[in-house]
């Protein structure tokens, strides 16, 4: 009987990823301004009165929210399910868990893109980083800080419920590796959405200040 080959590493070669970094720059720089001009001249045509920069600001959220947060949530997943031994993907949860993520990730979108597009939640939010005054190390640190709270908050209910049920069952339980999987794919969204969230109000607030 032969032994099993260990699973292979899917990770892309450094050349790979070189060529794939200067296709996304060389094809969605060009997209993007394209987006930007088609934005500014579809609110024209619609009768919205709409500065260029918040057009700009509208597609970098729509970016943040359709892009980014799925991509960060798929790595971060992945990274998650190997520290708690639940296997990646959603082999592991049934039909109604699967479309409740999808309805979970589709929220949280809409979340992101009406939180980091408006320019009144930029501007006030560097109002109040303003007002705070502090210096660069500290301001990381605070980031830090609010970060891991929001992420305690959006994960901590299922996270705790999971990990206790799961520490009940024996290793070979199937039904511990379905918590286990569970538990990882809740702390990689929180973690996903929330430094979505973070790098989405930062290019607000640079849009706002540059633009």
């Amino acid at each position: 009987m032969s032994e099993p080959r260990p699973p292979t590493s899917r990770t892309p070669s450094r050349a790979v990823q070189v060529v794939i970094v200067v296709l996304a720059v060389g094809v969605g720089v060009p997209v993007g301004i394209g987006a930007w001009i088609g934005g500014i001249l579809l609110a024209e045509n619609l009768g919205v009165r709409m500065p260029p920069e918040q057009v700009f600001a509208w597609i970098i959220a729509a970016l943040v929210g359709v892009v980014l947060w799925p991509l960060s949530l798929r790595g971060a997943r992945r990274g998650f399910s190997n520290a708690t031994g639940g296997a990646p993907g959603n082999a592991a949860a049934s039909r109604g868990e699967r479309a409740l993520r999808v309805l979970i990730i589709t929220v949280g979108a809409v979340a992101l893109v009406a939180l980091c597009g408006p320019r009144e939640t930029a501007s006030t939010v560097a109002t109040a980083w303003e007002a705070l005054a502090i210096g660069r190390r500290e301001s990381g640190l605070l980031i830090q800080l609010l970060s891991l709270a929001l992420v305690a908050v959006l994960a901590a209910p299922v996270v705790l419920f999971t990990h206790r049920a799961a520490r009940t069952l024996s290793p070979d339980d199937p039904r511990r590796r379905i918590l286990q999987e569970r538990e990882a794919w809740t702390l990689a969204a929180a973690t996903a959405w929330t430094v979505s969230l973070m790098l989405g109000l930062v290019l607000a607030i640079a849009i706002l200040l540059w633009l």
